[in-house]
Parts: C-alpha cells; structure tokens; sequence
C-alpha cells in the first residue's frame, strides 16, 4: 500500500526541493505519494507561485541527478492555500509522514515568525486526524550572533516536541541556514544572507539607472561594516539534500539535527563578486563618514545581511569598541575552516542546540553512507554562475508600461466624460486611487501594478485643468468620488490619495463618513494658508505665490511658466537634510507627466486656481473627526510636499501611523513601488499592526503609543 508523505511549507522553495527527493529517494519510492502544501500569503514584490509553477519545479529537480524516471505527476499532489485556509485543507489528508517547513525567511521577521508558527500550530493539532506515525520540522539555524533568531526557533521547537510527545508521534528538529538558489526569485523567495545582498545591489542599481542610466559607469558604490565578516553559501540542493538524510529514515531516533554551514566567503569577495555580476563597482570602506545618499541607501539594506554574516577566524570588529562587540557576538570567531579532502575549505563550528538540547551529528542516510563534516564552499566560479543566474531568473517585466494592468472605461458624471482606471478583484472594499491634482495617471502605473494582484484598485483622471473643463474646485472632486463608488458598485471603500489627494481624501471621509474603510496618504501635503507657518519646502513657497499672483492675474501666465521647475524638486529634503544627489533626480519615465500642469498659461492658470480653492480647506479641523485607520507614508528627501508638516498633520488624526521611507524623494510609489504597495496591503489587511509586520532598515516609523503618531 502507497505511503504518503505530507510536506507543507512556507518556503516553497525549500518544501519543493524536499518534495523531489522524497518521490525520488529509497527502494519504496515508486509506492511513495508526495502532497506538497504550500503556505505562502502573496504580497507586493514577492509574489506567491501557483501550483502549476511549484509542481513544474518540483519535476524539474527531479528529473536531474536522480534520473528522468525519478517523479511521476501521478503521485505528486500541490495545493496552494492561504494561511487561514490550512486547518480546513488538513480535514481533507491522511499521512504517515509530516514534514513542517518553517525556516523563517520572510524578509519582515515579525510576518515569518507569525507564519511559520501558523503553520506549525495546525499540523501539530492535526496529527491525530492525519493519523501521522512521524513529524519532522524544518526551522532555521540562526547566524551565531542572532539571539532574537534563536530565541524564535526556540519557541517553535518546544511546543512540537511536547505535541508529538502527547500524541505518541515520532520526532525529528532539523534547523538548516539560509540558503542560495538561482530560482528562488522565480518563486517570489528571497532567503537572508546572499539572497538578500544581490537584492540590494540590483534594487539600488535599478532605483539609480532609472535617473541616470550610465551613473555606475562613472561611480563606485562604497560600503562600510563588512571587514572581517563572512557569509557561508549553501546550496538549496545540498541543503535539501542532507535534511531528506536526517529527517526521512523512519527508524531514526528523536532529536536534533542540523545542516553543518559551509566555511564562509569573505563578505568582501561576494560583494565584489555580486556587483560585477550588476555592473557595478563595489568598493569596501572603513566607515561610513562620507557617504553620498545611494551609499546610505544600499547600506541601509544590507542591515539584514551583516546580521547573517559571521566574523572570519582571527578577525575583530575595527575601531575602539571591537573588543565589546566581539563579547557581544559570541566571543571567539565563528566559521572555523579546515582543509577538506579535495582541497575544498569546510566549517568545523558548531552550528547550535535545539531547545535548548546538544545538537546531534546528522545520522547515515538509507544505504549506510555518512555526510561530510560540512557542505563544501562554493568556489569563485560558481559564485560568478550562481550570482549571475538568481539576476536572470530576478528579472522582471517593467511595470511602468502601459496603465499597471488597470482597463480603462468612460462615465458620465454631471454632464461630462470621466475616465476610470480599474482592475484587480480582491475581496473586500475597493482601493480607490485619488491622483494629485492637474496630475495624469502615469505616476502611479508602476505603484498599481503591484497593487492590483491584491486589491481591487480604481483611479481616474483628475478634473479641472483641461482646457475643455469648467471650473471644477474642491466640492466637485467630492462629487467625482462619489460618481466612482456607484460606478463601480461599492458602498464603502479605502481611499488612497497622493500629494494634495490626501486632503481631498480627507475631506470626502467627513462629507461621507461610512463610506471610508480607511486612509492611506503618501507624500501627502496638507498645506494651508495661514497654518503650520515655516514648514513649507522652497518649492511649495514658490508654488503658493505663483499660485496666488495667477489667481488674481491670470493674464501674467505665459511668463510664470518657467518659474516653477518641477523635475528638478523632490530631492531637497526638510530642512538640514543631507542632499539626495542623484537619487533627487526626476525618473525618466516621469518627465513628460511632471510638465503636464505647466504645458501652457490656460493650463497653469486652471491648476493654480485648483490649489488656491484646496490650500483654503481646513484639514486641521477636519483631522480630530476622523474615525478610521490612517497611514501616512512620506519621504525624507520629499522636497515638494513637506514631511515635517506631514507629521504634524498625523498628529491631528486619532488612529494614525506615519512611516518615513529614507533616502526617498516626492515619487516615491513610483521609485519604489514593491515597498510602498506592501505597506499599502499589509495597513489594509492589520492596521494595528502594520509597523510591525513592515519594518525594515530603511523605514522609520514615528509611534509614541496607540493612535499617536510622533
């Protein structure tokens, strides 16, 4: 009779490789059935695989060293569900075996650590349901010097074991460190360590070239904190290969186990690797004293990378305090090496202990063999083909094209044609889009793309500054939302609203109060005549005159035309802000829209009146009244819509959260679409809890306690 083998996992990855060497390991493996379950929550910029994609991979793997007969479809079921969907997927399995795949690689710890130990809480609980006779977990082995890590890996451990001992179910804790694998991009993964080093370079790499294409031909990337430390590079291959060896036996005894790490690379040796991989030239410093803002910002995001890596053998942290960081870190270097049998350099350190248990050696696999001391490092020219396949299988399609998947559709509204952009069939209210005014759509495509997968999502285009429109003022853009809920059929929404979007957001929640789900206001300005004096950015003083003198002259446009330049503004920064360089600089793909308020003096004259019709909305009185989440997202380099007003402005409204992106400019959604979309999603499915689910090096968020923002 077949036996079956459940292994479900929030690393598909990871699950897919041990999925392959099951149906393929063993005398019994033809009369072996696999049900993969994948356990992944879809988000912005790490999307999910679909059970075609993960059961394609799975063939893939082992139709390679263990021969083309190794899998048979027939035997291999994929499910791919929700994490709320798991407790009732289980009610529909038996299964001998139960593998639990919870390495903890989200790149948000506080999301992994909630995710894997989901996952593991229903399969424990469905032990006795799937008449399992054997459990084996899968978590992470935490860098040496990762007390946080361990301490999670810790908490996951001990209520297994204590399950499986209640249930009279056999046990095995295995723990495995990040690994490596060209195609985890291609299955929305990106494991810490060099996983998340190539998404740095390639992420800042983009971000600069999208300004100045030829910028890392003339420019050095400089980093600083990397002397001395090491990353060790496991294959998911090897890695797969020696947990199947721990965990698969069926007559092995209860305990612990873990994957031993290969000696680690010089973390100066991958960068420069990586970055020639990217173009770009990688240069190593002693600190950080005199970097620009794109050094700032690849070393904000390489925060998690140093964290991973492991000081070399003989090595110590540079500078005065070097003694008490390495007492922090473990005491004596970690990664000691050894010169394998075939010359290759293999870690002989000890890699932990499981809740608190000696960690075992893993044990013989099936036919008596034993495993190395330790996995082999990857030589340089396997780096060079590693580094140089995860880019390819990372590249994706350029989002900016076309409307960001959104149809386009006509309505009318008063009298006169309004143009909705919608798309996307998520499940609860739509995310209404409320664009700056006198702006097209064109800012927000790369931002939408990355939303629709998740949300219902519905723009359109501003009215007011065409030259065939009437005068069209802060009531009429009101209207315009409420036309756009019937139209799309929604009592109630979220409103989304960018730059002075935001107050008219505002201002429509308290002209409809029940028809708003929530907020969401990025790079908002709340700017108002006679209100939070000495705060504006230059570009909002010369913004408001020129507005205020059109207002009363109209005739003087032709000549103000060329007063306002706004492609070269969204770099400067509050205040005492260091210079964005070339991070300050207009993406390409935004020069024709930035001008479209400024092509003409008819134009101009109707924008101008627009704002002065907006600046003379008191959001400040409004704010107190508002009942629903709010999230402010601003830049710190914004340098047309001010956010150190922005802040003050979060401090009126009762459920705010206001989170600051670094080394950002005023077009941040579209520099940065993934980040701000994965804030966006993540605030609309946790309000509460959105700063801790979304916290990374390059954020900061500004909370005293509940409902203040500081």
């Amino acid at each position: 009779m077949p036996q079956r083998v459940l292994i479900a996992g929030t690393s598909p990855l990871l699950a897919g490789r041990l999925a392959a060497r099951c149906l393929a390991a063993g005398e019994r493996a033809a009369d072996t059935e696999v049900v993969l379950l994948s356990v992944v929550r879809s988000r912005p910029g790490a999307p999910a695989p679909g059970r075609r994609e993960l059961a394609g991979f799975v063939t893939e793997q082992g139709s390679g060293a263990e021969g083309p007969d190794a899998l048979d479809a027939g035997r291999l079921t994929v499910v791919c569900v929700e994490p709320d969907g798991v407790d009732a997927e289980l009610k529909a399995w038996t299964a001998e075996q139960v593998w639990c795949v919870v390495p903890g690689w989200d790149r948000s710890r506080a999301r992994g650590a909630r995710a894997d130990a989901a996952l593991a809480g229903s399969l424990l609980a469905a032990l006795p349901g799937l008449g399992a006779r054997r459990y084996v977990q899968v978590g992470q082995d935490p860098a040496p010097d990762d007390d946080r890590a361990r301490r999670s890996c810790r908490d996951l451990e001990r209520p297994a074991v204590e399950a499986c001992l209640d249930s009279g179910v056999s046990w095995r804790m295995l723990r495995t460190a990040p690994v490596v694998d060209a195609r985890a991009p291609a299955l929305g993964e990106c494991p810490p360590g060099a996983h998340r080093l190539l998404w740095a370079l390639d992420s800042v790499r983009a971000e600069v070239a999208d300004r100045v294409p030829d910028w890392f031909e003339r420019q050095p990337l400089r980093v600083a904190g990397v002397a001395g430390l090491g990353l060790p590079l496991l294959t998911a291959e090897r890695a797969a290969g020696e947990l199947w060896r721990a965990g698969a036996p069926g007559d092995l005894p209860d305990g612990f186990a873990a994957v031993p790490r290969p000696a680690p690379v010089p973390l100066t040796d991958v960068l420069a690797r990586a970055g020639a991989v990217h173009g770009i030239d990688v240069r190593p410093v002693p600190d950080r004293a005199d970097f620009n803002a794109v050094d700032r910002l690849l070393d904000l995001r390489l925060t998690g990378v140093r964290r991973q890596a492991v000081r070399l053998r003989g090595t110590a942290p540079a500078g005065p305090s070097g003694a008490a960081e390495a007492a922090r870190s473990g005491g004596p270097a970690h990664g000691t090496a050894r010169s394998g049998p075939d010359g290759t350099d293999t870690a002989t350190a000890a890699t932990g202990a499981g809740a608190g248990a000696a960690q075992a050696p893993l044990p013989p696999s099936a036919d008596g063999t034993a495993p190395s001391d330790a996995p082999s490092s990857l030589s340089p020219a396997g780096q060079w083909e590693l580094f140089g396949a995860v880019r390819a299988h990372g590249a994706s399609p350029d989002a900016a094209r076309g409307t960001g998947g959104l149809r386009r559709r006509v309505v009318d509204v008063a009298g006169r044609p309004l143009v909705l952009f919608e798309g996307g069939t998520g499940e609860g209210p739509p995310l209404l889009v409320l664009n700056a005014l006198g702006q097209g759509p064109g800012f927000l495509t790369r931002l939408c793309a990355h939303l629709v997968p998740h949300h219902r999502v519905v723009t359109w285009q501003v009215r007011g500054t065409e030259r065939e429109d009437p005068p069209w003022g802060t009531r009429h853009q009101l209207d315009d939302i409420d036309a756009v809920l019937a139209a799309v059929g929604a009592e109630r929404a979220h409103l989304l609203g960018w730059c002075t979007g935001a107050k008219i957001a505002t201002a429509f929640q308290q002209h409809r109060p029940g028809a708003v789900a929530s907020l969401v206001f990025l790079n908002a300005t709340f700017r108002q005549n006679d209100r939070w004096d000495g705060m504006d950015t230059k570009y909002e003083s010369d913004l408001a005159a020129v507005c205020r003198a059109l207002d009363r002259r109209p005739e003087k446009a032709a000549w103000m035309l060329d007063l306002l330049a706004p492609g070269a503004a969204g770099g400067g920064g509050s205040p005492g802000a260091r210079d964005a360089g070339v991070l300050g600089v207009l993406s390409r793909a935004l020069a024709d829209e930035v001008r479209r308020p400024f092509r003409d003096a008819e134009v101009l004259v109707r924008y101008a009146r627009q704002l002065v019709d907006l600046w003379r909305l008191d959001s400040a009185a409004q704010a107190p009244r508002v009942a629903v989440p709010t999230l402010f997202v601003c830049s710190e380099f914004d340098g047309i819509s001010s956010p150190a007003r922005a802040r003050e402005a979060a401090r009126c409204f009762p459920h705010a959260r206001y989170a600051e992106l670094a080394v950002a400019g005023h077009y941040a959604p579209h520099d940065r679409p993934a980040l701000v979309a994965e804030l966006i999603t993540e605030f609309l499915r946790a309000p509460r809890e959105v700063a801790d689910l979304v916290r990374y090096a390059e954020i900061t968020w500004h909370i005293d306690t509940e409902g203040t923002a500081r």
